[in-house]
């Protein structure tokens, strides 16, 4: 039976070419889809979950100090907390820290004639129980002692070969190097300790090297502070300690730890720090949902993604299965003449109900089957592509993901089983005498069916198409605000640190055809990490304050806004130790954004005194994702600290390509004569800035395949309806003709009634794609508003997609003779 099943199913296909392409076309689109989002889905859910431990790590957050008016957490914690934690916890059964030092030119000069120099980024400082708590497999080495000794250094295969050669560098010596503002070049050697196994893709955690902490005598020496807020922090219990008991435990140690810090180094209790409007608590966050649940938190060591990507993906997925399945039900139904008389003919000669019933699952199961194998091919073929627009790295193998098979049977199941229910219920439950005589009638009950299936389809891509629509909207709109600075064309040369002779460089910068101004700076929009707190002259109350250090062309090369006051001037050695603030920052000191400001001083916890010479409008130097927060700028020759890093902003003129790299060439020429084998490192604003909200663009970008994807399967399953309608009409159509109707009013009457279903589909479709898209546009500071343009243009799409798809068959017969049609009557 099963044999001839199959060969009645092969005999359909070869009859009904046409049906039979476009089943495959929409099946075969619903498992491409699926496979692609659930190999998407997967690599994001397995974040950290290879580490042995992960479910009993606990990362511990605290309220952004450095912010006012901001409710998101901060990752970074003072190297101090751990130590309160061992002290006061007993469920801490290990508690580690993760410092980022920054890069290091990093040598490898034990062969003169090869010697391997690299401006080394993913650097690490960890604690020597780093190994206790995660899992990263050492191939060479010891875990248990690797970190214990200073200057020690633990390398990843891929660095090893890239500066060894290969993985036997046991025992060998790197030298670091790097310069610190208050010491000037720092350099120290490194004896390597370990190799470790490549860090996965799916780690939060991601290094190239791990440095062991205790090389560092300014971290070993800072073991009670709380306000050097450089460290992540994890904790390790026991597997009978659960998040909210270790959350009642970490409760009290802000007040116990850090009240005595902040009275030391403020002067302030903590009870007057909370009574100034401020917080101050720990949280506790499960490691494994760091990937996907820290939206709300500012990450320090690496990129997450957004959960809210992952439910959006999973339900387009779902919808997705189920347009493809409505498609061959609907395809399916189109064919109805033709199958209601075989399958007469099959009851008049003994089969039963049930056995028909099996019959067309079978052939839904056999389609299911071929689009699944069809669609294991095309996966694999458009994997690399899907890579490149989504911004993946993923990897479709079968042999070692073998839940892909999992997965593709489920499917097959799945998809057979809907896609076969409506056509093996409806052509198999019928009389078959009143379907040999041509009496048998669909009903009132069958019609509103297809037709509520066919409006789900329009209704979802509806949605799939206005939710694309927004989504590149709020991309552009955050791409082309007003941030409060002009980010365009703005050049920045890293590291210049290590230039001996900053002033000349710059001027050399300068004289390049092409550059309008240069700027020397400790930071550079989006990218500024300084921070600590002051108080205004004469009050007790310490504000959070970011800041930057930066000549007097800081402002006019970046474009700022002067409200009040003005700029350093390089003729007044006075300036020197004045400030700038921002609009936010003379606001939260209690201040007017105005002239009275002027003259005005701000405090430094060690006494220092800071005049405010001028106002700046707010500017984003954060990511737009982040709200403005108060800012100073401060002299590059005053007193104040400020980070390792320094760099030179370039205003350069608008011009092609070829100019462009012309004038970087010549930035790099002038970068080489000064700071001579050291690496050059360049990038722009604009792209720092465009980076911040890359994963939106890639989502976006994702969301337009599917959506592409959902009016191609919804479309077919309109042309089914189409061709099944002509099919029960053509006669109509046939007297229509004869008693003189023209050929377009026949095609109003034919087009009308989808026209219809689709307007239908797209009301319904308003209310909810609002509430969904309104939903994802609050993770953003700022946000555009939906537009009814989006409506318009999302419908207008689908309706002239539905002409253009059912136009062809619909004239065909208007224009067929009704002489062919009538002739048996």
């Amino acid at each position: 039976m099963i044999k001839n099943y199959f060969l009645l199913f092969v005999r359909n296909m070869k009859r009904q070419k046409s049906f039979s392409i476009i089943n495959l076309v929409g099946l075969t689109a619903g498992m491409v889809s699926t496979l692609l989002i659930y190999l998407y889905v997967q690599h994001e859910m397995s974040y950290d979950r290879f580490h042995k431990n992960a479910e009993n790590i606990y990362r511990v957050n605290q309220t952004f100090i450095w912010g006012d008016h901001d409710e998101n957490q901060f990752a970074s914690l003072g190297p101090g907390v751990a130590y309160s934690i061992l002290a006061d916890v007993p469920e801490a059964k290990e508690v580690t820290r993760i410092h980022t030092p920054g890069d290091f030119l990093v040598v490898n000069a034990e062969n003169k004639n090869d010697i391997r120099t690299f401006d080394q980024k993913n650097i690490l400082a960890v604690d020597s129980n780093f190994f206790r708590i995660f899992t990263f497999p050492l191939i060479k080495g010891n875990e248990a002692t690797a970190l214990q000794k200073p200057a020690s250094v633990i390398l990843t295969e891929n660095a090893a070969i890239k500066y060894f050669g290969t993985t036997n560098a046991l025992g060998k010596l790197l030298q670091f190097s790097h310069v610190n503002p208050s010491e000037g070049k720092v350099q120290f050697t490194c004896q390597v300790t370990g190799i470790a196994k490549n860090v996965p893709h799916n780690s939060y955690i991601a290094f190239d090297m791990l440095l062991s902490m205790n090389t560092f005598p300014q971290i070993m020496h800072s073991n009670d502070k709380w306000l050097w807020t450089m460290f992540e922090t994890f904790v390790l219990v026991d597997e009978h300690t659960s998040a909210a008991t270790l959350q009642t435990k970490l409760n009290p140690l802000p007040r116990k730890f850090a009240g005595p810090w902040l009275e030391r180094a403020m002067n302030q209790t903590f009870d007057e720090y909370l009574k100034s409007g401020k917080k101050w608590e720990l949280f506790v966050q499960p490691f494994a949902s760091i990937r996907l649940y820290s939206s709300h938190v500012y990450n320090r060591l690496n990129e997450v993604g957004n959960i809210k990507i992952i439910y959006v993906l999973m339900g387009v997925m779902t919808f997705i299965v189920l347009l493809s399945c409505i498609n061959f039900m609907n395809l399916s139904t189109a064919q109805y003449t033709r199958r209601i008389k075989e399958s007469s003919l099959r009851k008049i000669l003994g089969s039963s109900q049930r056995q028909l019933a099996f019959h067309f699952f079978s052939e839904a199961f056999l389609f299911c089957c071929l689009a699944a194998v069809m669609g294991l091919g095309i996966t694999q073929l458009v994997i690399p592509f899907y890579n490149t627009l989504a911004g993946t790295d993923l990897k479709f193998n079968v042999s070692e993901n073998p839940s892909i098979i999992l997965i593709l049977f489920g499917l097959i199941v799945l998809m057979s089983f809907l896609s076969g229910s409506y056509p093996a219920i409806f052509l198999s439950k019928f009389s078959p005498v009143e379907a040999m005589k041509g009496k048998l009638r669909t009903g009132k009950q069958g019609k509103l069916l297809r037709h509520g299936l066919v409006t789900f389809q329009f209704f979802i891509s509806m949605i799939l198409i206005v939710s694309t629509i927004v989504v590149f909207q709020q991309i552009k709109f955050l791409a082309q605000k007003d941030i409060g600075f002009n980010r365009e064309n703005l050049l920045v040369v890293n590291r210049i640190e290590w230039i001996n002779d900053a002033e000349t460089f710059q001027q050399a910068l300068k004289n390049i055809q092409g550059v309008e101004q240069v700027s020397w700076s400790s930071s550079v929009p989006p990218n500024l990490y300084d921070g600590d707190s002051f108080r205004k002259e004469g009050s007790d109350i310490l504000m959070p304050l970011n800041f930057c250090k930066a000549d007097e062309l800081y402002i006019p090369t970046l474009g700022l806004h002067i409200m009040a006051g003005r700029n350093f001037l390089k003729s007044n050695p006075g300036d020197k130790e004045k400030v700038v603030l921002n609009e936010t920052a003379v606001k939260n000191f209690g201040w007017k954004a105005d002239e009275t400001t002027l003259g005005k001083r701000i405090e430094y916890v060690d006494g220092k005194k800071y005049e405010v010479v001028g106002i700046v409008r707010d500017y984003n130097y954060w990511s737009l994702q982040s709200p403005v927060q108060s800012l100073g700028i401060f002299h590059k020759e005053g007193s104040m600290y400020s980070g390792a890093n320094h760099f030179m902003v370039l205003r350069v003129k608008p011009t092609q390509a070829e100019q462009l790299k012309t004038l970087i060439a010549e930035v790099n020429k002038n970068w080489n004569k000064f700071a001579g084998d050291r690496p050059f490192q360049y990038s722009f604003v604009d792209d720092s800035f465009d980076k911040s909200f890359q994963s939106e663009e890639k989502f976006s970008q994702g969301l337009m395949l599917f959506a592409t994807l959902a009016i191609m399967i919804a479309s077919l399953g309109l042309l089914g309806m189409m061709m099944f309608a002509l099919e029960q009409r053509t006669k109509e159509i046939g007297i229509r003709k004869v008693v003189g109707a023209s050929g377009f009013t026949i095609w109003l009457l034919m087009i009308r009634e989808y026209t219809y279903l689709i307007f239908i589909a797209i009301a319904l479709s308003v209310p909810l794609s609002i509430g969904l898209l309104n939903n994802w546009l609050e993770d953003f500071n700022y946000r555009i508003t939906i537009s009814p343009m989006a409506f318009v243009v999302a419908g207008g799409g689908i309706l002239l997609t539905a002409f253009l798809v059912t136009n062809y068959h619909v004239l065909k017969a208007v224009h067929t003779n009704p002489v062919e049609v009538l002739k048996d009557e």
